[in-house]
């Protein structure tokens, strides 16, 4: 009998080790087989009761600890000097084109032209800017391109002529700058733009593309950190960028991450044109950067992902059976998904407009049915029942959307180009014109 008890003791302690009653609130714990923090789904290190216990905490843990500023450490705090004339990339709403768009770890987007550089909020130009790229970054601006990685370190990286810096919360590594055919192979000199893209699991490569022409390259980083070094470069320095990415990864979506960010052909060292693998632009492009990973609520559940599924398996005959009702959860999620991604995206970006006007198309034409438009609607309704991840190009003083699974230009109303100096400046129409 004491066998007997001794075995089922030690039972009963490998089952409470591997589960996540009362470990969540915790976080990561070395000494522990499997894991109950937030990114633990990401890693493949998670407890079998992790959502189970997850679940209960969802509301405790929507908001962390407020991300800390990133700020470049700076040389010299004062202004930039005005002359009797004044430089026009200085002048926020003076219509030249930009030369890099980048966001930092802590979501701050910043927007680099001539030898300035701005801070932008949800609706225009942060005040205090434009700074000197020289006073801030200790570079002489201009520079070519510059992006921020999407992994919980959130190194940040500028590009000009065959250098690049590499920075580390604004702080500038040791060593740079660094020949770009050093750090990156087969990579060329003199980048247009560039923009970086996270692993589409622990196991997986990050992804870095840069455009030079009418042609673009992609390279792929050898290294991310672990799990355990995650958590601690967390604790000193969360990243925003990444966070969103794992909460979103965390909701059952690896697999729509491991088709949409492994899907994009594999042409390291190799050159491919713009204009035929990116519909819709026209090289070349003066800057890019991807977008914040958007998901509306009903992809967010792992209930509507198995039912979309199902329904997409049922067939055609059965879709149409139910139709009517798969219309009328468009339509609802379509205004659900409308008022949500105004709150999420950026406010000076009218992505929805073109939802609105087929919304406002269906009210005034519900008397003249035809099947095959409820058709085409309903698999599209499935269709966008996944995370959307959209990348900005831009190109004189214009701008494009472009959907990543797709790589084409969004259709939209107005449609894309759109100016930039309206929706991400928050400039007025010029005096005068026509409306």
């Amino acid at each position: 009998f004491f066998v007997l008890d001794h075995f089922f003791l030690l039972n009963s302690l490998t089952a409470f080790e591997e589960s996540c009653m009362g470990r969540c609130e915790n976080g990561f714990d070395a000494s522990k087989t499997c894991q109950c923090d937030s990114m633990c789904k990401y890693y493949k290190s998670c407890c079998s009761d992790y959502e189970h216990h997850e679940k209960q905490l969802s509301f405790t843990f929507t908001e962390m600890t407020t991300t800390a500023p990133v700020t470049p450490a700076t040389t010299a705090a004062t202004p930039p000097t005005t002359t009797e004339a004044p430089d026009p990339d200085a002048e926020v709403c003076s219509g030249r084109p930009f030369d890099s768009f980048m966001q930092m770890k802590n979501g701050s987007i910043y927007a680099f032209r001539g030898v300035y550089f701005f801070e932008l909020d949800q609706k225009s130009v942060v005040p205090g800017y434009p700074k000197l790229i020289k006073d801030v970054w200790g570079i002489k601006g201009p520079i070519d391109a510059a992006f921020t990685r999407v992994n919980c370190q959130g190194k940040t990286y500028i590009f000009k002529g065959n250098q690049y810096w590499r920075f580390d919360d604004g702080v500038l590594d040791e060593d740079y700058p660094r020949d770009i055919s050093v750090g990156f192979d087969k990579i060329p000199d003199y980048v247009d733009a560039a923009f970086a893209l996270p692993a589409p699991g622990h196991n997986g490569k990050e992804k870095a593309y840069f455009f030079k022409g009418d042609q673009y390259y992609s390279y792929e980083f050898l290294h991310q950190p672990t799990h355990e070094e995650c958590i601690g470069m967390s604790e000193r320095s969360p990243s925003t960028l990444f966070r969103r990415y794992t909460d979103v990864y965390s909701r059952n979506y690896e697999r729509f991450f491991s088709e949409l960010f492994s899907e994009i052909p594999q042409h390291h060292g190799k050159h491919h044109f713009i204009d035929k693998d990116w519909k819709g632009l026209r090289s070349p492009v003066n800057a890019a950067m991807a977008g914040r990973i958007y998901v509306s609520p009903l992809s967010r559940s792992p209930f509507w992902d198995s039912m979309a599924e199902r329904g997409m398996a049922m067939g055609q005959e059965m879709a149409e059976r139910g139709m009517e009702m798969g219309l009328r959860l468009a339509q609802r999620r379509m205004e659900m998904e409308e008022r949500l991604r105004q709150d999420w995206s950026r406010g000076w970006d009218q992505d929805m407009d073109q939802d609105r006007r087929r919304d406002g198309y269906r009210q005034n034409n519900r008397g003249n049915y035809d099947s095959r438009n409820d058709r085409n609607l309903y698999w599209d309704f499935i269709q966008r029942t996944q995370p959307i991840q959209s990348v900005y190009f831009f190109k004189g003083d214009k701008y494009y959307r472009v959907d990543l699974r797709s790589k084409r230009v969004d259709p939209g109303v107005p449609p894309y180009p759109r100016s930039i100096a309206r929706y991400w400046l928050g400039c007025s129409d010029p005096m005068g014109a026509e409306k």
